[in-house]
């Protein structure tokens, strides 16, 4: 799932999870078989069915995307799969994995809008809510937990518009859609959605005794 959200569209939905903050206790198995799924997705044609993910939108896409990437591993990130242009004409990237990404980093603060995940290992579920709060974009995000319990406390803490849990994303014309911080303000879609249309007349009468 998580592989799968990462490539939704070449990575490119707005949605889509972009950073991976997984317990310590079980980092090693995730990242071993993350990385084995995200080695499956193949490039190329659009047109072809055997293709996996296509072409960013644009060359400038590619270059902003590399940049990202060359700047992340020249400080010091680990690279776990992909990290390259591909050969030949438009605007394709390898399908991409950074572990070790620092604050001093691009990536560690920008969006990668492209097949490009971030992986983070935390020790305790406060640290990973402190880790995704630190980002200065707050659309949406999923939790994945055994416990319910747990996974509930870890949402509401999060500063998301949105947040899913058990998977990675979901949606549907009566659920309200929208994000925090740089994200955006208000919401569309759903109650709220339609809400943002409606003209509100006020009426005020003088209070007793004003």
């Amino acid at each position: 799932m998580a592989a799968a959200a990462r490539m939704s569209n070449a990575g490119q939905a707005c949605n889509a999870s972009k950073r991976m903050i997984v317990a310590e206790n079980v980092y090693d198995d995730f990242m071993t078989e993350f990385t084995a799924a995200m080695s499956g997705y193949t490039t190329g044609d659009p047109a072809d069915p055997a293709t996996g993910y296509g072409p960013l939108s644009s060359e400038q896409a590619a270059v902003n995307l590399m940049g990202q990437i060359d700047d992340a591993v020249s400080k010091g990130a680990t690279v776990h799969l992909g990290g390259h242009r591909v050969d030949g004409p438009g605007a394709f990237v390898e399908a991409t994995v950074l572990s070790g990404v620092t604050p001093q980093m691009r990536a560690y603060h920008e969006e990668l809008f492209g097949p490009a995940a971030v992986v983070y290992k935390v020790a305790s579920a406060d640290e990973a809510v402190d880790l995704a709060n630190s980002s200065s974009y707050g659309l949406g995000g999923a939790v994945f937990s055994s416990d319910e319990a747990v996974a509930m406390d870890v949402a509401d803490r999060l500063d998301v518009g949105m947040v899913w849990i058990n998977r990675p994303e979901g949606g549907g014309p009566e659920l309200p859609f929208g994000g925090t911080k740089r994200s955006g303000v208000g919401r569309e879609l759903g109650p709220l959605g339609i809400d943002e249309f409606v003209n509100k007349k006020l009426i005020h009468t003088k209070p007793d005794g004003d």
